[in-house]
């Protein structure tokens, strides 16, 4: 775990890494999907990002060799404080859930 410091009305680009339990690295295929969710628990998530499709604002997950994860700043207008940022990964050969990969400690601030 990590901690990502951001702030309010500024964009934020990160690069992830997907790790197997040997810790060979993983890349998504076509099929395969990427999501980060900003929140805490027992709350509503203040933002969910997919490889699926951009967010209005322009937040994406593009998946590849290098899996690069956009936040808009229009995206982190919400209230500063300490959320955590779960990266969770979807492969399609297992059809079967979602399979949470990282867990980090996300720091929004005011600007």
């Amino acid at each position: 775990m990590s901690l990502i410091y951001a702030y309010n009305n500024r964009g934020l680009t990160r690069d992830v890494t997907i790790e197997d339990a040997a810790g060979a690295t993983i890349t998504p295929g076509v099929n395969d999907k990427l999501r980060a969710v900003i929140g805490r628990e027992g709350e509503a998530a203040k933002l969910t990002v997919t490889s699926d499709a951009a967010t209005a604002n322009g937040s994406s997950f593009t998946k590849g060799a290098t899996n690069r994860l956009r936040l808009d700043a229009a995206d982190l207008a919400f209230d500063p404080g300490v959320y955590t940022l779960t990266i969770d990964y979807f492969d399609n050969a297992d059809a079967g859930e979602w399979k949470n990969v990282d867990r980090q400690c996300f720091c929004l601030e005011n600007t």
